[in-house]
């Protein structure tokens, strides 16, 4: 079962509008669902366990894969599963609006079995309009420097309607005149590989095909910060928007599942070989007492 077993208590919370109906477990303060309020589309992946069973969960305090699942810190070495244990927590909820709706997870003797900080995860959905923000902020309530890292795993119905298929579908990058895109994959250990590769795109779009995720993830390094999922007629359904450095696109390899993933990170998988202390992790992110990370990420339904 892993470190942290999934518990099964867990509740509903949902935000409502003219244009769309969300609803949020507190169990990793998840969202779960994105409907149209007026023709029912749903835009989430359903988290059918024949592919994968989950929706979008929160990726915290870890990105992706440690080497052996293991860090270094002051000394000690410390377990931890692929993306952190913050998605199979229970959050409490503590604030409620008409627009949005707050989540918060306090360190506790559970989570310092695998990572030592004092922390204070806040997690905040609000809806305005067609567009769904998602917003953390991470508190360092320790003595000493936190290092961790913070992540979305978004998973979007791909394709959305049932006659079609996935490689009728594009997934668009906002360029800016700057070329196609370049990517890393991950090893079969989930662990970030050194080569880089080229996505050729026609017109800021790339079609996708069956050989799109045979290297599992492509990760993104400063490439863009706007990342569309368009349907065969070229008209975006999703529209991403974030400020972090990086991001992932990521479906189950080989199984040509019916979602994909666009996933704003701040911080990714180790390096294939990588053996040092947390703080010499690629991009780690690095709190001083008693300060305070904020970051936002966007999705725009159409």
């Amino acid at each position: 079962m892993g470190l942290f077993k999934r518990k099964q208590v867990s509740r509903f919370y949902f935000l409502r509008n003219d244009e769309l109906v969300v609803y949020i477990n507190n169990q990793g303060a998840e969202l779960m669902s994105v409907k149209d309020a007026k023709n029912k589309t749903e835009y989430m992946w359903n988290g059918d366990p024949d592919y994968w069973n989950r929706r979008s969960p929160l990726l915290f305090p870890v990105v992706g894969e440690l080497n052996g699942q293991t860090y270094r810190h002051n000394g000690r070495e410390y377990r931890m599963p692929r993306h952190g244990f913050a998605r199979d927590m229970i959050f409490s909820k503590s604030a409620e609006t008409d627009d949005q709706i707050w989540f918060v997870l306090d360190s506790n003797d559970v989570t310092k079995k695998s990572y030592p900080f004092d922390f204070h995860l806040a997690v905040r959905y609000r809806l305005r309009g067609r567009v769904l923000e998602v917003k953390w902020v991470v508190t360092n309530r320790d003595s000493e420097p936190m290092l961790f890292s913070i992540g979305g795993h978004p998973a979007f119905r791909c394709p959305l309607e049932k006659n079609q298929a996935q490689t009728d579908y594009y997934i668009g990058f906002d360029m800016e005149g700057r070329g196609n895109p370049k990517y890393h994959s991950i090893s079969r250990r989930g662990l970030y590989e050194p080569q880089e590769y080229e996505l050729p795109l026609e017109q800021g779009l790339y079609r996708f095909d069956r050989e799109t995720f045979t290297k599992d993830t492509l990760i993104f390094e400063n490439q863009t910060t706007r990342v569309y999922l368009i349907r065969p007629d070229k008209r975006p359904y999703v529209t991403v928007t974030f400020a972090a450095p990086l991001f992932g696109v990521w479906s189950p390899p080989g199984k040509q599942a019916p979602f994909v993933c666009i996933e704003p990170w701040y911080g990714r998988c180790d390096r294939e070989g990588f053996s040092g202390d947390l703080i010499e992790k690629d991009w780690i992110q690095c709190l001083q007492p008693n300060e305070i990370f904020e970051a936002a990420y966007f999705m725009e339904f159409s």
